[in-house]
């Protein structure tokens, strides 16, 4: 799953159901890994190659995990990723 090198720290898939008029079927995957001295966080869709990726230096480790969580729990939509980050890490980002 990871390329050599990177180490997956934590993985959450999200799946939504097919509701007739209002949305399809989707399934979104949270990943945070360590890379080069970062931690990445990436949230990808399945069905497009809409995704997004942020890397955060100088973070905990638990505390970006508890971010991935939160992602995921909330169902943040991959574009919005790198903003959420943002607005909950601020300069870290």
């Amino acid at each position: 799953m990871g390329q050599a090198g990177q180490e997956y720290l934590a993985v959450y898939r999200r799946d939504f159901s097919e509701l007739q008029g209002l949305q399809k079927a989707e399934q979104i995957t949270y990943t945070l890994q360590r890379t080069d001295g970062a931690l990445c966080f990436k949230a990808e869709r399945r069905t497009s190659a809409q995704g997004a990726s942020c890397s955060l230096r100088g973070l905990d480790e638990a505390f970006a995990a508890r971010l991935l969580c939160y992602l995921y729990e909330n169902a943040v939509a991959p574009e919005q990723v790198p903003d959420v980050l943002w607005d909950l890490c601020g300069g870290v980002v």
